[in-house]
């Protein structure tokens, strides 16, 4: 049986009371379904009333708790879909002391209810008051989906990913479509409940699906959500169901496909460009993360399909002289020195139109050509990049020219040290798919796919057997990732890998994160940047809050620095609290300015975290300079500044409750255009500011390991060292270790791992340190069955596992746990070959 329960009735529960009260809501749903929906039969001692002349038609009844508390709820509804049509539906808790009620009990034999007081008649006739008005419409209401079997992990998921009931802007996006889908929605708006949905729906029959995320943490949240959508609903085969759909990180995806594991990370890139080429660093003038934007997203990620010439020498034409003789005709191609050169414009605008069969083979040829471009060449040519305009790169020659040096002295030291980057990646799995080497998917699915490149979203489009099945979400105005994200690129590599141009899109507006006065200020962010630098109808829009709660935007505004350093490091002993600053350089800053501890995030690093309060300190005061030019320059059109808007909006909506900005030196003309929705104060005030709630050890602890899971590992260690528990001192050591694994590092990082017992991680940094000896003691400690052992083994080249082990020139420590493993694998060797020897004997019989 479904229940629904809104956020309206979990929040409104008294603290403390929660365990009671569910008890008692868990207890009610139980016997309702025991007595078959019959409430004149259930037990005695349960007293329910019906809400007297509801104005709406809605039938609203009052479960008494105690005296002064009653849970709303109703059920037969159709405000909601037919699914939903027999669910009991919780709308509220009401919770008045000391007040009394009056009303008339419905449905429910007089022997059968518990006596009722006369005080309660007027909190009763209170209530019906209260609620006369009162609707339920789910497109407004955030509501949880849950059962009765899963009614009990309620409250211990307030925090967690939960089943919402769709709203129907969510729910359309779930209908069946012949044409690949583009999602996109503002941050909290749903889009990823809406794609685990589309998976379940998808692997109700018989499928193979991918659902890509680019981080590990997102792979385990959409599994969380996919196992509980699959063991609520009534399908008797959830195994199945589970099996048909895989949730995978992408990169590691791509590494497992084509066996190359030590990636170069942003960490490895800054620590290489710091220390081997400072001078053309300082030439270039240009902080590290900004050159590896530029390298990731443009120079090496980019595909540059409208300046490549798409030439074939005639010689190796690959289909019959007729069909070269039709593309000659129609303007598709012409001959230049024994070299057929393609048009793409007119082959792109021949996709509008019915394709003969000579035409769709000059479309194949076109894509052919560049795939072939695309994984022999590591980086676009010099020319092209010197080429682009401001829409691709906003640096003067000189800078590019100094740039593209950089980007190729880079990819020979990948070369050298035989390492590869993403993009190096998706190329060699662009390879493999053309080669047909890879096993293709019926369906994929790739979330928050702003974070990629090009590259990367071209062999996501690759990866699906029929390219009109496909299901992609994002959002452009989160796009401060080294990506160059645009939806109307991903459009055009849709139509570049497809046969056609058809492709739906969904545009969701509604915020169920955050308050509306948060939702107000990112709208008011989005209205600057239409007015200084022009519409863009795809991507602009304004979003609505749906969250009820209601809390100023505040902003501190001080000439006394110790209010700073009071609400900062006040923010630092908060868990529910994140300070989140520009950049790095302004996170070194602000560690001078307080020996206090704490998690502090750059924009980049809180993307894809919520937090209840975000205190943003220089966010806007870093790029002083910038906003000026923004606001008093004619900057129309110059999308390179669209970054700087959505910095800002990415802080801001990071806040589900309460957003707070301290800046040491505001642009006066953005103060100007936003102080009307900022309450400003002068003095530090815990309490005005929402700061009083103290933090525990243990919820210290949670916050650490919250951090953890997302890699933000400087920000776990933090956390940790808060939470001042024993068992943080081991947690510490791991994060320690797993920031040298990232800085490029592996082998030490797998040796200090391995002595804390963190078998499986250890295994990874071997893996990708090429340690193959170390690579099996981490595997054999992890107790991982030698069959395992030899698939592994079998990607360094080792076919003889036990050979390599044995004939090594010092006896390895681990050799007895070794043997422990082979001689498990030999007894099941034995037994198979005894029970087959049994099935001859018993044909011999």
């Amino acid at each position: 049986m479904k229940i629904l329960v809104t956020e309206m009735f979990l929040s409104h529960i008294p603290r403390g009371k929660e365990t009671f009260v569910l008890q008692k809501m868990s207890q009610f749903v139980k016997d309702y379904v025991e007595y078959k929906f019959n409430m004149s039969a259930m037990r005695g001692g349960v007293s329910v009333r019906e809400i007297k002349h509801n104005r709406n038609g809605l039938r609203i009844f009052k479960l008494r708790i105690n005296k002064g508390d009653r849970i709303l709820f109703t059920f037969d509804t159709n405000r909601v879909r037919s699914e939903y049509r027999q669910a009991i539906l919780f709308l509220d808790y009401c919770h008045h002391d000391d007040q009394a009620m009056r009303g008339r009990q419905i449905g429910i034999k007089e022997d059968r209810i518990e006596v009722v007081s006369s005080e309660e008649e007027v909190v009763d006739a209170y209530i019906d008051q209260q609620y006369e008005n009162f609707d339920y419409d789910p497109n407004v209401i955030i509501t949880r989906v849950i059962n009765v079997e899963t009614m009990n992990q309620l409250l211990d998921d307030r925090d967690e990913k939960a089943i919402y009931y769709l709203n129907d802007e969510q729910f359309q996006c779930l209908a069946p479509t012949e044409s690949p889908t583009f999602l996109f929605g503002s941050a909290g708006s749903g889009k990823t409940t809406i794609n685990i949905h589309k998976a379940y729906l998808l692997a109700l029959q018989p499928i193979r699906l991918a659902y890509f995320t680019y981080s590990s943490y997102l792979v385990e949240d959409a599994v969380k959500l996919f196992k509980k959508i699959v063991e609520d609903s009534d399908e008797v085969k959830a195994d199945d169901i589970l099996k048909r759909v895989q949730f995978l990180h992408y990169n590691h995806f791509v590494s497992t496909e084509v066996r190359a594991y030590q990636m170069m990370t942003y960490e490895a890139f800054r620590l290489w460009a710091i220390e081997r080429q400072p001078m053309l660093i300082k030439q270039i003038g240009l902080d590290v993360y900004d050159l590896w934007k530029e390298i990731r997203g443009i120079i090496k990620g980019m595909i540059p399909k409208e300046w490549i010439r798409y030439a074939i020498p005639i010689s190796d034409f690959p289909y019959p002289s007729v069909v070269m003789e039709v593309m000659l005709k129609k303007g598709l191609a012409h001959v230049e020195n024994d070299v057929l050169i393609l048009h793409a414009d007119a082959l792109y605008e021949a996709k509008k139109h019915y394709l003969d069969r000579y035409t769709l083979q000059a479309i194949m040829l076109m894509h052919q050509l560049l795939d072939e471009y695309l994984f022999t060449h590591k980086m676009i040519e010099k020319e092209i990049y010197l080429s682009l305009d401001e829409q691709y790169c906003v640096y003067e020659r000189k800078q590019r020219e100094l740039l593209y040096e950089l980007a190729v002295r880079y990819q020979f030291f990948l070369d050298d040290e035989k390492k590869v980057d993403e993009n190096d990646l998706s190329r060699a799995l662009l390879q493999k798919i053309i080669k047909k080497e890879v096993n293709l998917f019926d369906y994929v699915i790739a979330d928050e796919i702003q974070d990629l490149t090009e590259i990367q979203i071209y062999c996501l489009i690759r990866l699906s057997r029929n390219r009109n099945q496909l299901l992609f979400s994002g959002d452009i105005n989160q796009t401060i990732r080294p990506t160059y994200f645009h939806t109307g690129r991903v459009e055009s590599i849709m139509k570049t890998s497809n046969t056609h141009l058809g492709f739906l899109k969904h545009q969701l507006v509604k915020n169920y994160r955050s308050t509306k006065e948060v939702v107000d200020l990112a709208n008011k962010v989005v209205d600057l940047r239409i007015k200084r630098l022009g519409l863009n109808k795809k991507n602009d829009y304004h979003e609505i809050a749906i969250r009820g709660l209601s809390h100023a935007v505040y902003y501190l505004q001080s000439t006394n620095p110790q209010n700073v350093i009071k609400l900062i490091e006040t923010g630092l002993n908060r868990h529910y609290v994140a300070i989140v600053v520009p950049d790095e350089a302004e996170k070194r800053n602000l560690e001078r300015l307080t020996q206090v501890k704490g998690a502090v995030f750059t924009v980049e690093e809180i993307k894809g975290i919520e937090k209840d309060y975000i205190i943003c300190y220089n966010v806007m005061s870093k790029f002083k300079s910038l906003w000026e030019t923004i606001l008093n320059t004619d900057v129309m059109h110059q999308n390179q500044y669209r970054y700087y808007f959505n910095l800002l909006y990415v802080a801001i909506t990071r806040a589900r409750q309460h957003l707070c900005f301290v800046e040491e030196d505001m642009p006066p003309s953005l103060f100007e255009y936003l102080s009307d929705e900022l309450l400003i104060f002068s003095e530090f005030d815990e309490s005005a500011l929402k700061l009083s709630q103290i933090s525990s050890d243990n919820q210290f602890y949670k916050e650490a390991t919250l951090y953890e899971r997302r890699e933000l590992y400087e920000q776990a260690i933090t956390e940790y060292e808060l939470s001042k528990l024993e068992v943080a001192k081991h947690d510490i050591k791991r994060c320690q270790a797993l920031m040298k694994n990232r800085e490029g590092q592996h082998i030490e990082a797998g040796i200090e791992l391995l002595k804390l017992k963190e078998f499986e991680q250890a295994a990874n940094c071997f893996r990708q340190g090429q340690d193959v000896l170390r690579y099996l003691q981490a595997l054999v400690y992890q107790d991982c069955p030698f069959e395992k052992i030899q698939e592994e083994l079998l990607t360094f080249g080792i076919e003889d596992v036990i050979s390599y082990v044995y004939l090594q020139p010092t006896r390895v420590s681990w050799l007895r746990r070794f043997n422990k493993s082979y001689a498990i694998h030999l007894t099941k060797r034995i037994q198979v070959i005894d029970h087959l020897m049994e099935c001859i004997d018993e044909m011999k019989g």
